[in-house]
Formats: structure tokens, sequence, C-alpha cells
């Protein structure tokens, strides 16, 4: 006679403890990847509206008359760059703007609002000379440095971790011809 049983297979162990087990050793490490994922996001963001904000200044500088150009350090420029960062979700806005210019003049002139720089914004324009452009019809240019401490604009996400971001500073620089 012929038996009808088929032969069983062995049971494997319930995994239910080491997924458990695997969840939580797997959970910090993606915690921190997706934090510093968003960190480095808004330090992109930052970045990016602050380079926008200096084509801002630079524009406005491009258009100022040239008697007036110099008195753009007052508060002027820089409260206009403050404006932008603002509605751009920057509340602390520039640490300094810098404008640099050879309007009316044979050697470059700086500009600097503040004059002397705030603790903790080391920012400093470019060390090249404004362009001369072929071409065009004056060579007169104007050059603006926006700096954006990344404190208090930037939420500091990882610094319990040792990676602290507080004490860096956003630099972009924007360079247009002078266009009156």
């Amino acid at each position: 006679m012929q038996s009808n049983r088929r032969p069983t297979a062995k049971r494997k162990p319930p995994r239910s403890g080491v997924v458990v087990l695997e969840l939580i050793l797997a959970t910090p490490a993606f915690l921190i990847i997706m934090l510093a994922i968003v960190q480095i996001s808004l330090i992109y963001v930052a970045t990016e509206q602050t380079a926008y904000a200096s084509r801002y200044a630079a524009k406005i500088a491009s258009e100022t008359p040239a008697g007036a150009i110099n008195t753009l350090n007052t508060g002027a420029l820089k409260s206009s760059v403050d404006n932008v960062l603002d509605v751009a979700g920057l509340p602390q806005g520039s640490c300094r703007v810098i404008l640099e210019h050879n309007v009316n003049s044979v050697v470059e002139v700086t500009v600097a609002d503040p004059v002397v720089a705030v603790p903790n914004c080391d920012c400093d324009p470019p060390v090249s000379s404004l362009p001369f452009v072929l071409g065009a019809a004056v060579d007169e240019s104007v050059r603006t440095t926006v700096c954006v401490p990344l404190d208090g604009n930037v939420p500091d996400f990882l610094s319990s971790l040792g990676f602290s971001i507080q004490d860096y500073v956003v630099e972009q620089s924007t360079t247009y011809l002078y266009e009156l």
C-alpha cells in the first residue's frame, strides 16, 4: 500500500526578534543620513539666495548715477540686500556688503557696509581686479560681494554630532558692467 503522506519541510524559527533588532540598529544611521541631506539642502538654498542677493546688489549699483554710487555704503545697498534675503527665508540677513567700482575713476574704489567687518564675518572681496571688457562701449564696471553667516539663518541639525556649521559664512560676488 502506498502512503499519501508528503515529506514535511523543516520549520524555520521565527525572525521577528531579529527584524526588530535590525530596525533598532539601522534607525540612528538612517536619521543621521536624512538630517545630513536636509542640512546640505538648506546650505545650498542659502548659497543660491546669497548669489541672487549679490546679483541684485550689482544691478542696483550698475544703475546708480555716477555721482551717487559712493553713497551706496550708507546703508541703502545693504538694506536692499537684507530685504531680499529676508524674503528668501534668511532672517538674519547679510553681515557685510562690499561694493567695488571704477566708475569715473582710474583706480578701483571699494566701499563696504559696515566698513569694519563684524566679528565672525570673515569676508573680503575677490583679490582680482575688475575686468576690462573688450568691445564694450564703456569699460567701467561694478562688483558686489555679499556675505551671509549661516548662524541664525540655517538650522544646525548636526551640531550634537560634532558637525557644526555655525562658524561658516557664505560669500558670493557678482560683476556687472556699469550701465549709465
